[in-house]
This record gives C-alpha cells, sequence and structure tokens, in this order.
C-alpha cells in the first residue's frame, strides 16, 4: 500500500512573534520596547536613541490630557541591535526586534516615511506593533509633532480605535460626502464640523474620492469647504467624544466601532475604567543591547528513550534517522551539538561536539540511541532540561523531543531558566494538551512543534505514516532557519505506481542557490530492501554520493545548475508501501525565499470563541523585507474530534480583513465543533501567476499632502508591481481551541457597499457575505432604505453569491425628493441576520423621474437647386395623373371608346382578330351571390367588345358581366 501525496514547501516559520506585554500600573503605562532595526545605521544609534525618548516623552504629556489626566507613559525599555555601540548601554535582553512593541526601521515597502500599525483586528482590539522609519525620527515631518504622530499610532494600537476621516481616492472612504443641503456642497469626512480658516478641498473632477485636504491654503478650484485642522492631533488634545463625533459620515472607524466616538471606545476599555485623575509623569528610559545571538551554534538534543517512543514500527526509527541525517548532513558547519536522553532520569550521551569534519559529524551521529529502554514507562521531563543545561554550559539552546500520549504538569518553565527550549511532540494525540509545552516555549520566544501520531495500514500491521519521517526532518530544519536564518528550499513528493516511483522535484529557475544540495528520499523501513534510486539534475546528468538509514537515503554533491528539474527515479522488486522524497538546497541570497507567518486575534493557543464571536486566523506571505499580494491562501483546520474546516484567507478588505492589499489574509475560524488541540496547515500559492511582490522600491501607499495614507478600505499600488513568481507553500501549526463554539453564526457584514444612480434606479455593488461569517454562501440580501425620520422601506433579493464574489442589486428608490440612507444587511438559511453594512446616501430629483420630452426634430436643411427642381416636376405629374383619373371616371361607361383608356391598356397597338369569336363562358354560381343581375344567354346584336381577348355580344347590361368575369 502506498501514499501519493503531493506538496511543496519553503522555508518555514510557525507563527509571527508576539510583542511584548504592556501593562498599566499606577496610572503609567509600564513594559513599553521599542526596538531599533539592525538594518539601520549603527553610527547613527545615539540620534536614534535621543529621537525615540522626546517622542515618547512628549506624546506621554499629550496622552495625558487627552485622556483627562488617566493615562501617561512611564518605564520604556529601547533595544539596540547586537554589537552596536551606543551611549547609555546598560545590560542585555533577549527581547528580539520583532516582538517589540515599537519598531524603528528603514522605509516600508507599503508606507515608506510614514509610521503605521499593524492593525488586523476590530474595534477596541489590542494591535500587533506599531512601525515607526527611521527619517520620521531624523527628519523634519509634514505629518505633525513628533509625539502627537505617536499617540495617534497608540490609540489604534493599544485601544483599536481607526481613522475618523477619509482617505483621497478610496471609494469606500473617501474624504469628502455631498452635503445634501440644498447647496450641494461639500462635507468633510472627520470627527467634527469646526471650521478652520484657510482650509479648502481639492477635488479632481465631480468624484468626491478624489478629493483631498489642503491645510492653510487659498482658495485654488472653486471647490471649498471648511475642516478642522490635521487628523494627525497636531494641533488638538482631546479625542473625539460624543459632541464632536460625526456619526454618519463614512469613515472607517464608524463602520468598524458601530459609530461610536474615539473617547467612547476608549472609555470603555480596560486601560481606563475605574481609573481618575493623577499628575502628569515623564517617562523614564533604559537602553539594553540584544543579546549575542548564539543559541543557534550550540544545541543538545534531549530525547525522550521511554517505551511509548518504541510504540509501533518505525516510530523510534524516524527519530533516530532525522536526528542522524540532521548531524550528518544538515546542520551548519561548525554547530555544537551534544546529546541528552531520559526516561524517570536523565543520562549524558555525548558532550558537545564541534560539527567541523566529516569524522566529527559521523562520530556523534553513531550515539544516537538506536532504540529506546525498557526499563520504565515514566519520564521526567525537567530533569532531562536541567541535565540538558549542564551540556550546553551556559548558553545556546535545547531541542526537546517527546511523546504527547497524556498529559504532564512539571513546571519545565522553572526547570529551563530562560533557556530557549524547542518541544518537538512525537507522536502527538490531538486531544491531549500540550498547554505546559507551550508556557515552555513561549518563555524563550521558541515554538511548539506537533507530529500526530499518523499511522498507515500496509495490510500487515500499522506503521507510522513516512508523513512523520519528513514532518521529523523539516522541524529540525524549521528550528535551524529561525535561529540562524539559514534558509533551506524544501520541496515533498511522491508518485508512486507499483514498484516504481517516478519524482519530479522542481525548483523555481527565479531563485538563487548556493552549489550544495541534498536530496533525500524517505521510505518505512520495510521499503528499504532492494531499492535501486538514480538522481539526476536538470540537464539529465546522474548526480551525487549518498549514504543509507533504514528510513531514507541521502544524497548530496554540488551541481552547476540548481534551478529546473530534478528527477529521483525509485525502483523496488515489490510494490512500494509509503515513500517519499525531498530535494533540500541551501539558499544563496534571500530573494525567492517566501515563508508564511501564522498568528491569531489572541494567539494560536488561545483560540477563543464566545457567545458571539469566532477566532481569527492572520497570515502573510513574504521574505521579511517584502509581502506578496493577490496570493491564493487557504487555512485548514483540523479539531481533536478530527472536524476539519477549510477556509478561504482573503486580502480584499472584507469579511474578517481590515484593511484590503496590505498583506495580512485574514478567516474567521468556523466549522468546528471540538474545543481542545487542533491542528492549523496554511497553504499558499501564486493565484495562477496573480501574485504580485511589494518592496520598497515600488510602494503601494500613496501619501498626500495631509500625510492620510494609513489606512482606508484598500491600499491602493501606484505603479505596476513585479510578479511575486510562482510558489507554493504549506505550513503546520498547532493551537488550542477555547471556550464554547456557539452553534451557528450569522451571515458576514458588507463593508464595501458602494451605490450609483440611473434616474430612480439605484444600482448597488458589493461583496458577498458568507453564511456564516466570512464563509459560505448566504440565503438572502435585504436592502434598506432610511429616511431622515427612521422610515425603512426593504428591498430583498434571493439571487445570492458564494463568499468574496461580487454582488450587483439594481432596484428603485422607494421615493423622489427624499434623503435614503442605504444599508444591505444578509440572512443566513436559519433565519440568522448579519450586521448592516457600511453606508451609502442617494437622492433623486422628482423632476428627474418624469417621463422625458420628445426630443425636438432637426431644424429643415435649405434645398438645393436641384431639389427644387425634382419637387416641382414631381408636382406636376401628380397633377396630371390626377386629371387623367379624374377625366376616366367621368366616361367610365365607355372607356373602351377612348383613345386614352386604348392607349394606357394598349389596344391600339394590337391586330384585329379575324377568326369568329368565341361563345360567351357559362355564369358562374357566384353572380348572384354579389347582387348582379342574371346573365340571359342571348346574344345581342351591338357591335362586339374586345377585352382581355374575349369578345362579348351584349348591351350596357352586359357590361356588368364582363366587368365581372374580368
Amino acid at each position: 500500500m502506498w501514499q501519493k501525496t503531493i506538496a511543496v514547501a519553503l522555508a518555514l516559520l510557525c507563527q509571527l512573534a508576539r510583542a511584548q506585554v504592556v501593562t498599566v500600573e499606577g496610572n503609567a503605562y509600564k513594559g513599553l520596547v521599542v526596538s531599533i532595526s539592525k538594518d539601520l545605521q549603527e553610527a547613527l544609534c545615539d540620534e536614534y536613541i535621543e529621537g525615540i525618548e522626546n517622542m515618547l516623552t512628549s506624546g506621554s504629556s499629550l496622552l495625558h490630557a487627552a485622556t483627562e489626566g488617566r493615562l501617561s507613559f512611564g518605564e520604556v525599555t529601547i533595544v539596540v541591535p547586537e554589537g552596536w555601540t551606543c551611549h547609555w548601554v546598560a545590560g542585555t535582553t533577549d527581547v528580539a526586534w520583532d516582538r517589540a512593541n515599537l519598531r524603528v526601521g528603514p522605509l516600508h515597502s507599503v508606507f515608506g516615511q510614514n509610521p503605521w500599525t499593524q492593525q488586523p483586528r476590530g474595534c477596541g482590539e489590542l494591535g500587533d506593533f506599531m512601525y515607526f522609519p527611521e527619517s520620521f525620527l531624523l527628519e523634519n515631518s509634514t505629518l505633525g509633532s513628533r509625539g502627537s504622530v505617536f499617540v495617534h499610532e497608540w490609540a489604534k494600537y493599544r485601544w483599536g480605535v481607526f481613522e475618523e476621516y477619509g482617505h483621497r481616492a478610496d471609494p469606500i472612504f473617501p474624504s469628502a460626502t455631498r452635503s445634501y443641503d440644498g447647496n450641494e456642497t461639500l462635507r468633510h469626512t472627520y470627527c467634527t464640523d469646526g471650521e478652520v480658516a484657510g482650509n479648502f478641498f481639492e477635488c479632481d473632477g465631480d468624484n468626491l474620492a478624489t478629493c483631498y485636504f489642503v491645510p492653510n491654503a487659498e482658495e485654488t478650484t472653486g471647490v471649498t469647504s471648511s475642516l478642522l485642522a490635521t487628523p494627525f492631533l497636531s494641533s488638538v488634545v482631546n479625542f473625539c467624544n460624543s459632541e464632536t463625533h460625526v456619526a454618519d459620515v463614512p469613515t472607517k472607524h464608524n463602520l468598524l466601532c458601530e459609530k461610536r466616538s474615539t473617547w467612547e471606545v476608549i472609555q470603555s476599555h480596560p486601560d481606563i475604567t475605574g481609573t481618575s485623575s493623577a499628575p502628569s509623569t515623564s517617562p523614564t528610559f533604559t537602553v539594553k543591547q540584544l543579546k549575542a545571538q548564539t543559541t543557534g551554534n550550540k544545541l543538545v538534543f534531549l530525547l525522550d528513550v521511554t517505551p511509548p517512543m518504541g510504540d509501533g514500527v518505525d516510530t523510534w526509527n524516524y527519530l533516530r534517522d532525522s536526528v542522524k541525517e540532521f548531524i550528518l548532513v544538515e546542520a551548519t558547519d561548525g554547530m555544537q551539538v551534544g546529546l541528552v536522553s531520559f526516561t524517570n532520569t536523565a543520562t549524558k550521551v555525548s558532550d558537545l561536539v564541534t560539527l567541523d569534519t566529516p569524522s566529527n559529524r559521523a562520530s556523534l551521529a553513531g550515539k544516537v540511541p538506536n532504540a529506546p529502554t525498557e526499563d520504565t514507562q515514566n519520564k521526567n521531563v525537567a530533569a532531562g532540561i536541567t541535565k540538558a543545561k549542564e551540556v550546553l554550559g551556559g548558553e545556546g539552546m535545547v531541542i526537546l523531543v517527546t511523546e504527547n500520549m497524556k498529559s504532564h504538569s512539571e513546571d519545565l518553565v522553572a526547570a529551563a531558566g530562560g533557556t530557549p527550549v524547542w518541544p518537538v511532540l512525537y507522536p502527538h494525540l490531538i486531544e491531549v494538551s500540550y498547554a505546559s509545552y507551550q508556557s515552555l516555549a513561549d518563555a524563550s520566544g521558541a515554538s511548539v512543534f506537533l507530529i500526530e501520531n499518523n499511522v498507515v495500514d500496509v495490510g500487515a500491521g500499522n506503521i507510522q505514516s513516512v508523513d512523520n519521517r519528513v514532518a521529523l526532518s523539516r522541524c529540525l530544519l524549521d528550528i535551524q532557519y529561525q535561529t540562524q536564518g539559514d534558509s533551506l528550499q524544501e520541496i515533498v513528493s511522491s508518485s508512486c505506481a507499483d514498484n516504481k516511483c517516478q519524482i519530479s522535484l522542481e525548483v523555481p529557475t527565479n531563485t538563487n542557490y548556493q552549489q550544495t544540495f541534498h536530496i533525500e528520499v524517505y521510505f518505512t523501513q520495510f521499503d528499504g530492501t532492494g531499492l535501486k534510486i538514480t538522481v539526476r539534475d536538470p540537464a539529465g546528468t546522474a548526480i551525487g554520493k549518498s549514504f543509507s538509514q533504514d528510513t531514507g537515503i541521502i544524497y548530496t554533491g554540488s551541481a552547476s545548475q540548481v534551478g529546473g528539474t530534478y528527477t529521483v527515479d525509485v525502483s523496488k522488486k515489490t510494490s512500494f508501501m509509503d515513500v517519499k522524497s525531498s530535494l533540500l538546497a541551501t539558499l544563496q541570497t534571500e530573494s525567492g525565499g517566501y515563508d508564511i507567518k501564522l498568528w491569531s486575534s489572541l494567539d494560536l493557543q488561545h483560540l477563543e470563541y464566545t457567545s458571539n464571536s469566532a477566532p481569527t486566523l492572520f497570515a502573510m506571505v513574504g521574505d521579511g523585507d517584502s509581502h506578496v499580494v493577490d496570493a491564493s491562501v487557504t487555512a485548514t483546520v483540523t479539531d481533536s474530534a478530527q472536524n476539519t474546516a477549510v477556509l478561504v484567507m482573503r486580502d480584499d478588505g472584507t469579511g474578517a480583513d481590515v484593511t484590503g492589499n496590505d498583506g495580512v489574509y485574514s478567516a474567521y475560524l468556523i466549522g468546528l465543533s471540538q474545543t481542545g488541540s487542533a491542528s492549523v496547515q496554511v497553504a499558499a500559492n501564486d493565484n495562477g501567476g496573480s501574485a504580485k511582490l511589494v518592496t520598497a522600491t515600488r510602494r503601494a501607499a500613496p501619501v498626500d499632502i495631509n500625510g492620510q495614507s494609513c489606512c482606508g478600505s484598500q491600499i491602493t499600488f501606484q505603479t505596476n508591481l513585479p510578479s511575486a513568481g510562482t510558489f507554493t507553500l504549506t505550513s503546520e501549526n498547532a493551537g488550542e481551541v477555547t471556550g464554547t463554539i456557539p452553534p451557528n453564526f450569522p451571515p458576514g457584514r458588507v463593508t464595501d457597499l458602494r451605490s450609483s444612480l440611473t434616474l430612480s434606479q439605484v444600482i448597488l455593488t458589493f461583496t458577498a457575505p458568507g453564511d456564516d461569517l466570512d464563509q459560505g454562501t448566504a440565503a438572502r440580501y435585504d436592502v434598506n432604505f432610511k429616511r431622515d425620520d427612521n422610515t425603512i422601506t426593504t428591498y430583498s433579493s434571493n439571487e445570492t453569491q458564494e463568499a468574496g464574489m461580487l454582488v450587483t442589486i439594481i432596484t428603485q428608490l422607494p421615493d423622489c425628493d427624499v434623503l435614503f440612507h442605504i444599508t444591505v444587511s444578509a440572512t443566513d438559511s436559519q433565519s440568522e441576520r448579519g450586521k448592516e453594512s457600511n453606508e451609502v446616501r442617494e437622492m433623486v430629483s422628482c423632476s428627474a423621474t418624469e417621463t422625458p420630452p420628445i426630443d425636438p426634430p432637426n431644424p429643415p436643411t435649405p434645398l438645393g437647386t436641384g431639389a427644387i427642381v425634382g419637387i416641382v416636376i414631381g408636382v406636376i405629374l401628380f397633377l396630371v395623373i390626377l386629371a387623367i383619373g379624374i377625366y376616366l371616371f367621368m366616361n367610365r361607361g365607355n372607356l373602351d371608346d377612348l383613345w386614352l383608356w386604348q392607349m394606357l391598356t394598349c389596344r391600339c397597338l394590337r391586330k384585329p382578330k379575324n377568326e369568329k369569336l368565341s361563345q360567351p363562358p357559362p355564369p358562374r354560381s357566384t353572380i348572384n351571390e354579389v347582387g348582379l343581375p342574371p346573365y340571359s344567354g342571348e346574344p345581342s346584336h351591338d357591335p362586339p367588345h374586345i377585352y382581355e381577348n374575349v369578345a362579348y355580344y351584349g348591351s350596357q347590361d352586359d357590361q356588368h358581366h364582363e366587368q365581372f368575369y374580368n
């Protein structure tokens, strides 16, 4: 028996690192971490630190005033890169740049020199982090004072509020709307109607989405409107409250926060509830340097050798061979590796060995235990961690491999004492909690790897699936990647029939590699006998030298051409059971090495459901310095009862996604029915070639004169983006589902409703929501027309579309000369209704609905001479014909004697006939029916009349018969 599986994966990352926890103590924030990127200039370190301190000190005073004296900034830690020489450094820290709350770095690939906040969640929720480019700290900015800009971004990051102003060229959140006050003036989309002299709108034509704010400018276009001062709080000290907030303008904040003001949202946040005013305090700063990242160069394998590790065929063989393979081939040159095993006690198998020669590698690999012990079922993980720390000698990391078939309650965090420990749970039962291991990993910024107890029936009993062999190797490579940054390209594929496997390994040609490569063929021990394997490079040349294990053969060597199609031909005397192959090549550069970062609305270990909400999954695809848009991304989540939910993740600003094209793909986690452990697999590909790469040199977000670049409904690309190339990625992650899963979710909310008018018809377009939030197909759409007096007219449509598809509804406005506030909501098959959409406003004049008058005829064109002559001739001919007609009518009784009549009927041209005239035909039976007198049948002595070649004799009365017959 064999499995047919095809998957392609590039270097993987399990989760997006979580930012440091910030708390409130004594009306001041504590624990805020600001980190400086290593990609900046070391020579400017002191200037960066001074700029950060000045910005936060100024921001603290503004925050204190804006929160009515309740909050300010207290203890702040500034982290400078490893190895930098800076003043004021006091101690070290292991909080890396990607775990800081505020990150200072180079120009961003999307937002350029503008500060921005990654906030993919809903109203009132914590964001991921803030990002400030170095230019904002060092150069003059048109955005406002640095302190006020920081408070602006802090409000989005900490309290989950959004912009209360519109964005130029944004179709959903425009800079201005029409007032419908009879004057058709422009109305700004901001939180107050206060006027500021000298502030104007400039618009491109009549398209309101193109209007933008020009502060302190002279009127230049004739399109003007009053507007509040700059939205970045440079001249205000208070957040918009219920008195200054305008609830009916189309802003992102109004949509996501249910039209509540910014201050109303902030007041309900735990930071401020129950607090009272206190004197303002200035923040205190501590500068620390990031610890030297040497953990990846020193590691100890901590291996569980209790009897459960040997249960099932190949369970231990896969672990043994994966560790040996890592030591022999995959570990980077110069790495120091040790070995510790444990049951209820721990044993040092080997001290640290430097992997700098083949003999050293082979010596250490030979010490990996061939089988688990049979002494005891009990195990002491904490004792094993303690022994591993002794072998490390004070620095480095531990890779713990242990089964997770039942729960354990040891205090593993205390045993680690700050040493990074990477738990690899193999085999793992999905219904068994791994919370203690997650806490162990979280304590040092590591990740947990789950390898399920996946068995295959081969006819002679169950064996561990070769998928687990591949997964073990991938875990070790992933840990090396995350701790050393040495990215490996991995492709996994299999295609077997009977006793042959023809495996093609396609390596992208647009990626640069070092010449060294590894090709690894994985199989069960039953398949290992009698195998014949040939590996060929893209030129067809057999390549590589190999060494064998019970569950794999490794080919290693060098090639002049890496990109292209490698082939692996595998044959065997009998049929295969379970075979896979993997091509591994060390990347020479970062280009082309995409990875998937996955995180959730809280974290993957707290996928929490409430009575009316589901957790949200987020993913990004990129290479660190840039990100991929227009990719196809899906998440497959399997709960502890083996229920599977396949989720489409979108980056279009609809459904769970807050901002389109920002590189964050989002989906609500629905479709599960069981809480507890869960596995999360994310797959991404280039979407048939549509995926594009956003880089710093092809920046997307436009920045207008007021600096309003982030973030409306969509990030708008100013230039054609380069292709992201061809790629297929997968990422395996572990999760924990908590809370109570509701039996049904309402349909999602429409967030991109647009409208246009054609006479009295309104054309509505929007992206279809799902039957359950953002997945599936709703049963009905309701279009709600609301008047200013709050009366509502509803139009319903059952013509629904699958979530993510474009919907167009054309209907009549209920009335004319009435302003309608139009929203759309969806209803599911269980009659549960979703939230109302964003609002559009339309009004049609009654005069516009009346039947339009018929257009007047075109004015006559002057006639030429030829036309006049033609008309005269035509009139003369008409009169002649009319006279002839009257003359013939007057002499209708003697037509045959008239020369004119004879000419018209051509009788004067015919020769007279001398032959004997024929007798008239007998009368027809219908003659009496038409009221004609009967024919006598006796000839008349009047002269004959020639008529249509038939001669009749008779008097005047006989002519009626002649006329009838002819």
